[in-house]
């Protein structure tokens, strides 16, 4: 039996209009996407429409893009500082390398699938801190602290403090002040010479900028001035000493994190206080640096966390008189915020692992991200990394890997300085390993200010790690009632007593 179907004539003529329209929409749509993966992906991961709401693509991130690929999307002029204009300017293409059609299919396609809201998941429960005890420390009952550098110096029994407005402070192991020493600019990273001196790395202008206005100084608390060792860097934020190629001389690793330009440079010590300035790196956005042989082949290689834009932690090997051989190990989409990178071996099978944070939401997508966190990634031997963990924790921004509580096996201490402070205010996490995953935990204290900084090591001298976090509380995102209460009864250093026996 056969059955014929009849249309009638007007309902075909309508249904034949509407055909070109629809696969013109469909082309439309490949095209778009096509084109994002084209032109996003040339300078870093591809970043799904998935990962930020349709209101901030539209009038955040794209605009900003667009600039980025010779486009008048955007008047950068109201984000770049007057003293930054003309190194920003240098770093844009002299013509579009886009077409303007083009970038409206882009735009669409986000615009498009993009969704109207992130979906949050619901906190995790947390447990009650039970591995250290918590006390807090304050230098002024009248002022937030700004702290932004933490280093404990446990031969000579100190702790060096520095903070946003220029001060560093030498403490005792009690918290007693002992020394202060104004240094000019706000100090980020320090380490004891073997002299028993501080060198310290001072940032220049903590904000962002690409003036190259930091340095690397040896202080001296009995005299006025600090010795400058190195100068004219960009924002550097962290910095390792080490001999790099073998001639009994120690070179400078330092992270000039910079803003849209910056750099991860080695300083090649040729002796009686000359370096030679070799970048290693030309992006910005170095977060930090760990230099060991990871490569066991008896010099010293550079594994580097890479914040900005074209995120990824990258692994530089040694093959000799300072030329080094780059592989990204992992890349992370533009928008996801790295901000620390931690090695350890988390299985014992003698190959490094890492633990990641995620967790700047300083940029131009402020929002409550879900992929947000800390992440451990497993080496499959060949150096080859899957992520094999995820916690997510609003704002991560800080992680160490320690056998806390001695049993063997790697714990983990987070902070984040961009929590959420309406619902999840957590700004410190404890992870202990129990062996088939980890149990959080936390401490009310940890919402008695905003953690910026974090420092794993033995203050009591009692054989295990404690830990110190260190608060600049600056207000933004931060609600009227909880900067108040900070204002009253926040700490500007948390100190957490580990109580392994």
């Amino acid at each position: 039996m056969f059955f014929t179907v009849r249309f009638p004539f007007f309902k075909v003529v309508i249904l034949l209009g509407l055909l070109p329209i629809l696969l013109s929409c469909e082309s439309n749509e490949k095209k778009g996407e096509r084109l994002a993966n084209t032109y996003c992906s040339s300078c870093h991961v591809f970043p799904e429409p998935g990962l930020l709401t349709k209101k901030i693509w539209e009038t955040s991130v794209l605009p900003r893009m667009g600039v980025q690929l010779g486009l008048n999307t955007f008047d950068y002029q109201m984000d770049v500082h007057v003293n930054d204009l003309t190194t920003f300017i240098k770093t844009l293409p002299a013509a579009p390398v886009i077409s303007e059609n083009e970038w409206d299919h882009i735009v669409q396609y986000y615009k498009t699938n993009a969704p109207d809201s992130l979906a949050i998941p619901e906190p995790a429960s947390v447990s009650e801190l039970t591995q250290f005890d918590v006390s807090s420390f304050r230098f002024n009952q009248r002022e937030q602290p700004m702290i932004t550098l933490l280093y404990t110096d446990t031969v000579h029994q100190q702790l060096y403090v520095g903070t946003r407005e220029a001060w560093l402070y030498k403490l005792d192991t009690k918290f007693t002040v002992k020394d202060s020493m104004y240094v000019r600019s706000a100090p980020s990273h320090l380490r004891i010479s073997e002299n028993g001196k501080a060198e310290v790395l001072l940032m220049g202008i903590m904000d962002p900028n690409d003036q190259p206005k930091g340095s690397l100084v040896n202080l001296d608390f009995e005299s006025e001035e600090p010795f400058v060792l190195l100068d004219s860097i960009k924002r550097p934020v962290h910095f390792e000493k080490k001999d790099l190629n073998g001639d009994g001389l120690e070179d400078y690793i330092i992270c000039a994190f910079g803003n849209y330009t910056g750099a991860l440079l080695i300083y090649e010590n040729q002796g009686e206080g000359k370096f030679k300035r070799i970048i290693l790196n030309g992006q910005p956005g170095t977060r930090n640096v760990i230099v060991r042989d990871f490569t066991q082949d008896g010099k010293p290689d550079i594994l580097a966390l890479i914040s900005q834009a074209d995120e990824k932690v990258m692994l530089f090997t040694n093959e000799g008189d300072f030329k080094f051989k780059p592989f990204n190990l992992v890349r992370f989409p533009s928008v996801y915020g790295s901000s620390y990178l931690e090695v350890t071996d988390f299985n014992n099978d003698g190959h490094f692992d890492f633990v990641y944070t995620n967790g700047d939401n300083a940029d131009f997508s402020i929002v409550l991200k879900p992929y947000h966190g800390v992440r451990i990634f497993m080496n499959d031997g060949n150096n080859q990394f899957k992520e094999t963990w995820f916690y997510p924790m609003h704002g991560a921004s800080e992680v160490k890997a320690q056998d806390f509580d001695g049993d063997g096996d790697m714990d983990l201490a987070a902070i984040s300085f961009f929590p959420d402070f309406n619902h999840q205010p957590n700004g410190f996490l404890y992870f202990e390993n129990n062996g088939n995953g980890f149990d959080v935990q936390t401490t009310p204290l940890s919402q008695s200010g905003r953690w910026l900084r974090m420092e794993a090591a033995d203050i009591d001298q009692d054989g295990d790690q404690d830990l110190l976090l260190g608060a600049l509380n600056f207000q933004p995102l931060v609600p009227d009632s909880t900067f108040s209460r900070w204002k009253e009864t926040g700490s500007a250093i948390l100190i957490l007593r580990n109580k392994r026996k």
